[in-house]
């Protein structure tokens, strides 16, 4: 690659003109339940690409393959060396230059973009827009299985602690020191809504940033940086600002935590047990 790898974002526009270039290891990140541009009804993840993904993608099991199957929590994160393994068994080496895309929400690709920078690893950029955005400008889609990248070396992993645990966040909410930001809808924020956490509501003290408020609902694409900062320094944060985000499994937060870091805010944290994990415990306490 001629140019520096990308670090955060790239547009559909610089993913189409280096499609073919052999650093490059391009991955839909897309979990769960998703929805195909243009599809009325939500099918899993795996099948969605199998019927549209970008030309030359490959599925990565983000639950399944780089998260802690044995951990209580889905999504909880590896241990570092075993997370670096994990990302080296799907072709991401010291080499890579990592493009990670979603069918529409980005928190899968904004999740997997957290994990490798909380490892010290920089050449990864989540796709302006994921697959709704590339279909919306009528951009090529494969369809079909796609054998793997071949495996890689393991790059050497370095702590970055973008993640908090739930005594620092039972700390925030004891002593104050950092903003809690909600990155949930407007009705799990307010309790109207319960989720699939068991208990409504949100951890006392926490103000309301929805992940979903930060995207442009014509293509897909996030909101323009200046509209995003003037959106956080409305909620009272700068970039002198501790920020913890959560969601309901720390997924959602990282989009929240991503736009801050495109924002040039180095405070700011993913809780990654999230309310999947405060909720759990009935002496932890909730608004609404």
């Amino acid at each position: 690659m001629t140019e520096p790898a990308p670090s955060l974002l790239v547009s559909t526009q610089w993913l189409a003109e280096h499609l073919a270039d052999p650093e490059l290891r391009l991955f839909d990140a897309t979990a769960g339940a998703a929805l195909a541009p243009g599809a009325a009804q939500a099918e899993p993840a795996r099948a969605v690409f199998e019927k549209a993904h970008i030309p030359g993608a490959r599925y990565l099991d983000l639950k399944n393959d780089l998260s802690d199957t044995s951990a209580a929590l889905d999504f909880t994160r590896l241990p570092p060396e075993a997370a670096a393994a994990a990302f080296a068994s799907v072709g991401i080496g010291p080499d890579a230059v990592v493009v990670v895309y979603s069918t529409s929400t980005y928190g899968w690709a904004t999740r997997v973009w957290w994990l490798l920078n909380d490892l010290g690893f920089r050449r990864v950029a989540v796709l302006d827009g994921g697959l709704a955005k590339w279909v919306k400008e009528g951009r090529p889609t494969a369809n079909g299985t796609q054998p793997a990248y071949p495996p890689a070396p393991a790059f050497e992993p370095v702590a970055q602690r973008l993640f908090a645990d739930l005594p620092e966040v039972a700390a925030v909410v004891e002593a104050g020191g950092a903003t809690l930001v909600n990155a949930l809808s407007p009705d799990h924020f307010s309790g109207a809504v319960t989720g699939p956490h068991g208990r409504s509501g949100r951890i006392p003290g926490s103000i309301s940033l929805p992940a979903g408020s930060l995207v442009a609902a014509a293509d897909n694409s996030l909101k323009p940086l200046e509209v995003l900062k003037a959106e956080f320094a409305a909620k009272g944060i700068s970039p002198e600002t501790d920020v913890i985000a959560y969601c309901g499994s720390g997924i959602a937060a990282t989009l929240d935590g991503f736009v801050l870091k495109a924002l040039g805010h180095d405070r700011v944290r993913v809780y990654d047990g999230s309310l999947s994990e405060w909720s759990k415990d009935p002496q932890r306490p909730l608004e609404a």
